[in-house]
C-alpha cells in the first residue's frame, strides 16, 4: 500500500525479469530498454533464459539508475534518435564488467574507476560483457549553460586517475544512489542542481584528445539549431526559415542536419508535443485549459493540436490529463509483477 510518506520520496523503479519466463525473458528485457537503446544477445542466450535488472530513482530533474545484465549489443540509431527525441547527456561508470565501443577510428575498452559520457542525440554502438553499472542522466538544457565549452562530449572516456574531478564525480553517483532510497522530493530537488554542477565541473576539466574534425562541426552546428529551437518554441510563427536565420546556416544545410529526425517541422512539432505531455501531467498546471496549454506550446490552434497529440500519443490531451500513460505494454501474466515506470520517467525528463 502506498503511503503519504512514499509519496513524498523520490520516484523509484525497480525492473525485474524474475517473474518472467525464461523464454520470454530477452524480448521483454529488450522491449523494455528500447526507450533508450537497441540491444541484441546471441539466439543461445535468449532461449536458454536472460538476466536483467533496473533500478532507478528520479532525483530532481537527473534520473540515476544502476543497471545489472548479461553480455550484449548495444546501440542508438539515427532512427531511434528521431522516434524518441531525447536530448540527454549519460554519464556511466562501470562498477563490474566492460563496455568495447569504436568512435571515429579510436577503439576504447571501457571498464572501472573511469566515467564514460554519451549524448543521446547521437549514434552510438558498443558491446558489453556481462556487467554492473551506474548511469546519470542529465538533460542538455540543464548542464549546456553550465559548461565553459560546447565541445561535442559524445563517447568522451574520463579516467579517474589523476582526475580528482572525476574521481569525485564517481564517488557522488555511488553516495547519491545509496542515499535516494531515503531522500524527500524537496531533498531530490537540490541534489539534483548539485549533480548538474558537479558534472558540468568534471567536463569542464576534462578535455577530450581527438579532435572534433568535420562531424564535430556539424554537430555543433545542429546544437546550435536545436538550442534555437528551444528558445522559441513556444511561438507558432517558427518556420524553417527562422530557425536557418537565428542559427547561421543556410536552409540546404539546415534540412540536411535535421534530416534523421524527419525534417525541421517534424522536429519542431516534436518538442511541442512533448513539452504538452510534460505541462498536462505536471499538477503546476492542472488548473490550466487544454487550450492554454496548446497555446504555451506553439501551436496556433486547438483542432490542430487535439489531431496532432491524438496521432502521436495514442490518445487525447484531456485522458491524458486524467490518466497519464503508463508504460505496461507487454502482454501475459507476469504483466504485473513489472515495474517499468522507469521508461516514462526517462521520457518526461525536463528536455
Amino acid at each position: 500500500m502506498t503511503t503519504t510518506e512514499d509519496i513524498s520520496r523520490v520516484p523509484h523503479s525497480v525492473f525485474s525479469l524474475d517473474a518472467v519466463p525464461l523464454a520470454d525473458r530477452f524480448e521483454v528485457w529488450r522491449e523494455s530498454i528500447g526507450c533508450v537503446f537497441e540491444v541484441g544477445v546471441p539466439r543461445e542466450r535468449r532461449v536458454n533464459g536472460f538476466r536483467a535488472e533496473l533500478d532507478a530513482h528520479v532525483i530532481g530533474d537527473v534520473a540515476l539508475a544502476r543497471t545489472s545484465t548479461e553480455a550484449q549489443s548495444w546501440a542508438r540509431s539515427s532512427a531511434t534518435i528521431a522516434r524518441d527525441g531525447m536530448d540527454h547527456l549519460m554519464i556511466q561508470i562501470y562498477e563490474q564488467g566492460r563496455m568495447e565501443f569504436s568512435h571515429r577510428g579510436r577503439d576504447e575498452v571501457f571498464g572501472q574507476d573511469a566515467l564514460v559520457v554519451f549524448d543521446l542525440a547521437q549514434e552510438m554502438r558498443s558491446e558489453t560483457s556481462d556487467f554492473t553499472n551506474l548511469s546519470l542522466l542529465v538533460p542538455r538544457s540543464l548542464i549546456e549553460p553550465q559548461l565553459k565549452q560546447a565541445a561535442d562530449r559524445h563517447m568522451q572516456v574520463i579516467q579517474a586517475q589523476g582526475n580528482p574531478l572525476a574521481r569525485l564525480l564517481i564517488d557522488h553517483m555511488t553516495t547519491l544512489k545509496a542515499l535516494a532510497p531515503g531522500m524527500n522530493l524537496s531533498q531530490g530537488t537540490e541534489a539534483s542542481a548539485a549533480t548538474v554542477a558537479l558534472t558540468a565541473a568534471c567536463l569542464n576539466a576534462s578535455r577530450r584528445d581527438d579532435g572534433q574534425g568535420e562531424a564535430g562541426i556539424a554537430f555543433a552546428l545542429l546544437v546550435r539549431a536545436r538550442q534555437r529551437i528551444a528558445e522559441h518554441l513556444r511561438d507558432p510563427e517558427l518556420s524553417p526559415a527562422r530557425v536557418a536565420r537565428l542559427s547561421g546556416v543556410s536552409r540546404t544545410r539546415l534540412y540536411e542536419m535535421f534530416e534523421p529526425f524527419g525534417g525541421v517541422l517534424a522536429y519542431i512539432r516534436e518538442q511541442r508535443l512533448r513539452l504538452a505531455l510534460r505541462m498536462l501531467i505536471d499538477h503546476r498546471f492542472a488548473e490550466w485549459p487544454i487550450s492554454a496549454v496548446a497555446s504555451a506550446c506553439g501551436f496556433a490552434n486547438d483542432s490542430a493540436f487535439s489531431r496532432a497529440f491524438r496521432a502521436r500519443f495514442g490518445t487525447t490531451a484531456r485522458d491524458m490529463r486524467a490518466a497519464p500513460a503508463g508504460a505496461e505494454r507487454v502482454s501475459g501474466d507476469f504483466d504485473r509483477d513489472l515495474d517499468r515506470r522507469y521508461e516514462e520517467w526517462i521520457r518526461l525528463l525536463s528536455a
